[in-house]
């Protein structure tokens, strides 16, 4: 396992690497957090995630909560096909439907 992390990546952009599992969401949310929290667009590159289980999912899920609560558009590019795969067996992958799998 790597470093897990999210910075910024330009103006609105910003990019996730390492792990989205449950032993590293915690910290990315209350990093995200603060870098989001100002922010009425977003765009979130997962690209450079390793792994993710549900706990990504979720961690995918309160971001977009969090957008839709600021009023704020959040748009994620290079998801990651397990959080695709895990949004789907819980029936909650239209929710995903404004992320790009294949944009890196």
């Amino acid at each position: 396992m790597g470093i897990t992390k999210v910075e910024r990546d330009g103006t609105f952009r910003f990019h996730v690497q390492g792990d989205m599992t449950f032993s590293s969401v915690k910290e990315l949310l209350q990093r995200s957090t603060a870098l989001f929290s100002s922010e009425q667009e977003l765009e979130i590159d997962l690209t450079e995630v390793d792994h993710a289980d549900s706990a990504g999912l979720a961690l995918v899920l309160e971001w977009m909560a969090q957008a839709a609560e600021r009023k704020a558009k959040v748009v994620f590019t290079g998801m990651p096909e397990s959080i695709i795969s895990i949004a789907r067996l819980c029936q909650v992958e239209s929710l995903l439907d404004g992320s790009d799998p294949s944009t890196p």
